[in-house]
C-alpha cells in the first residue's frame, strides 16, 4: 500500500485497526462506499487512501452501535484528520439512499449496519449491486453476530461466492 492509512483510534468503533487497514487496501485509489458509518473511523481509514468516499448512515443509532445522533461528531472527526473532502456525506435510512447511487460504481461496498439476519440481509439486497464485477462487498460483525454470518453465507453461496475473512470479523466477498 503506498499511501498510509490513518486509523483514528480515538474513534469510538468496533471495527479494529486491522480491519480498517483490510479495507482500505480494498479502497486505495478508487471509490468507495460505507453503509453504516457512525463516528466515522472505517470512514477516515477508507478516505485515507480511496479515491472518493460515499458515506450512508443515518447517525440516530441503533441497538448494535448505541442510541443517539452522530452527525456532529462524524463531521468533526472527519475535519479533525482532514479527510472530509474525500467523503460525500448521505444522510438517511438505505432504503432511502441506494436507490440514489449508482450501481457498478464503487470498487468496494463495505457494510456495517444493523446486525439482524433480515437486516443484513436487506442491506445486501440494496448495496451489491453497486460494486462491478471485479469488486468487493465487505461486511463486518461476521462471525460475531449470528444474523450477520447467516445472511452473508446464504447470500454469497447463492452465486457461488467465497467468504474470506480479516482481522476478527470482516467479511470480504470478492465480486467475480
Amino acid at each position: 500500500m503506498a499511501t498510509e492509512v490513518i486509523f483514528a483510534a480515538d474513534v469510538p468503533s468496533a471495527v479494529t485497526e486491522a480491519e480498517c487497514r483490510a479495507l482500505a487496501g480494498l479502497a486505495e485509489g478508487r471509490r468507495a462506499l460505507e453503509a453504516g458509518s457512525h463516528f466515522g473511523r472505517s470512514t477516515i481509514a477508507l478516505a485515507s487512501v480511496a479515491e472518493l468516499v460515499h458515506a450512508v448512515d443515518w447517525h440516530r443509532g441503533d441497538p448494535w452501535a448505541g442510541e443517539g445522533y452522530s452527525l456532529p461528531a462524524f463531521v468533526e472527526n472527519l475535519r479533525r484528520y482532514g479527510v472530509a473532502e474525500k467523503v460525500v456525506v448521505h444522510v438517511g435510512r438505505f432504503e432511502h439512499v441506494a436507490p440514489a447511487l449508482r450501481d457498478h460504481w464503487f470498487a468496494l461496498v463495505f457494510l456495517d449496519g444493523a446486525h439482524g439476519y433480515e437486516d443484513v440481509k436487506r442491506d445486501l439486497g440494496l448495496f451489491a449491486t453497486k460494486a462491478p464485477a471485479g469488486g468487493h462487498v465487505a461486511v463486518h460483525d461476521y462471525g460475531r453476530f449470528e444474523g450477520v454470518t447467516m445472511a452473508v453465507e446464504e447470500w454469497a453461496g447463492i452465486a457461488g461466492r467465497r467468504v474470506m475473512v480479516a482481522g476478527e470479523s470482516l467479511a470480504v466477498v470478492h465480486i467475480g
